[in-house]
C-alpha cells in the first residue's frame, strides 16, 4: 500500500510506496523505506508509525527513535482511504520533539493558502489548534503509553522469523 502526499494541484507532494497495515489502525513505515518527495528521497533509521482519519484534517507521524519518540503532524485535507491512502498537504506542520512543540511551515501556507478554498484555511488552522490541545493534554495519539504500545508491536512484528500477513 501506499501513502501519497498531493499538492493541491494534484503533483505529488511525498509517496511512501511500501506502508504496511498495523493493527493500531494506521500503517507502519518500516526503517530505510523510501520516501520520494518532489526534491529526492529519503528514509528513516527508525520505524515510524502513520495515523490518519477519515475526517481529521491532520495526520499524525510517531517517529519511534531508539531513545525517544517525536511527532510529526501534517495539516492536511482529510484522506480518501482505498488500495492508497491520498490526502492533500495544506503545507502546515506541527511537530513534536523532545517536548518542545512548534508550527512549521507557516511562511509556506500563508503563500500557499491564497489558492485553497477558504474553507481548507479554516480547516487547517483550527486542526494546528486541535492538535496543540491534545500534544499539551496528552491526548491520543500523544501519550506515552500509546508510544509504548507501537514500540511493543513494533518489536513483536519484526522478530525474526515471524510472518507478517499482507
Amino acid at each position: 500500500m501506499r501513502l501519497i502526499s498531493l499538492r493541491s494541484d494534484g503533483t505529488v507532494h511525498r509517496r511512501w510506496s511500501a506502508a504496511e497495515p498495523g493493527r493500531f489502525g494506521g500503517w507502519w513505515i518500516p526503517p530505510g523505506t523510501p520516501v520520494e518527495d518532489d526534491g529526492g528521497s529519503w528514509s528513516s533509521p527508525y520505524p515510524v508509525a502513520a495515523i490518519a482519519w477519515p475526517k481529521a484534517w491532520f495526520q499524525v507521524f510517531v517517529l519511534l527513535k531508539p531513545d525517544s519518540t517525536d511527532y510529526y503532524v501534517n495539516i492536511c485535507t482529510p484522506p480518501c482511504i482505498g488500495a492508497d491512502v491520498v490526502w492533500i498537504d495544506l503545507d502546515l506542520d506541527v511537530r513534536v520533539e523532545g517536548g518542545r512543540v512548534w508550527v512549521a511551515d507557516e511562511d509556506e501556507f500563508q503563500m500557499r493558502s491564497r489558492g485553497y478554498p477558504r474553507a481548507w484555511c479554516t480547516a487547517a488552522q483550527q486542526a494546528v489548534v486541535d492538535v496543540q490541545h491534545a500534544v499539551k493534554f496528552g491526548a491520543h495519539p500523544f501519550r506515552p503509553s500509546y508510544a509504548d504500545a507501537l514500540r511493543a508491536e513494533w518489536m513483536l512484528r519484526s522478530r525474526p522469523g515471524r510472518t507478517v500477513l499482507r
